[in-house]
């Protein structure tokens, strides 16, 4: 089973292709991920992981569509982003996108606000919201998710996975 960790760091996991755009110890592929396409064969993994990285990409649509044609069908893409109204997200001057839990559905939601993506290429299979230490006092999503609309610094990421369609 082959297994990309996007935009790894330091981070650097055993069983994995670790990719920056760093030459860090471990990494075996770098390369700038806003420039498509990515040195990978179509269809060459079963799993991407994606942690806390496409906030710094220039274009999250056709990154989303190069992830599709790197994984095979019924592949799982894992993606960790910061929520957009805690610290995490607007701290770092390196972030250039923002996402609240409404931002990927336009990849696996038919004609949702004006759907940019071309079609469904993604089956939403998870979507969990990371709380803080704060969030996690007030139990459950349905109690955190309406707060974090008014109060930030309640859901800290965006931990969702997507099965890719072809």
């Amino acid at each position: 089973m082959q297994k990309l960790n996007l935009g790894c760091g330091k981070n650097i996991k055993n069983g994995y292709v670790n990719a920056d755009i760093t030459p860090f110890e471990g990494v075996d592929k770098a390369f700038d991920f806003d420039v498509f396409p990515y040195p990978f064969s179509d269809g060459e993994f079963d799993e991407i992981l994606a942690d806390n990285v496409l906030e710094h990409l220039d274009d999250i649509p056709a990154v989303m569509k190069e992830l599709h044609r790197l994984t095979k069908p019924d592949g799982e893409i894992r993606i960790i982003v910061p929520y957009y109204n805690c610290y995490g997200a607007y701290n770092d001057i390196t972030h250039k996108h923002y996402f609240s839990h409404l931002s990927f559905e336009p990849f696996y939601k038919k004609n949702t606000r004006g759907n940019y993506f071309i079609e469904e290429k993604f089956k939403l299979m998870k979507l969990k919201l990371i709380p803080t230490r704060l969030g996690k006092l007030l139990l459950f999503d349905f109690i955190r998710l309406p707060l974090s609309f008014i109060f930030g610094q309640i859901i800290q990421a965006i931990d969702v996975t997507l099965i890719v369609k072809k």
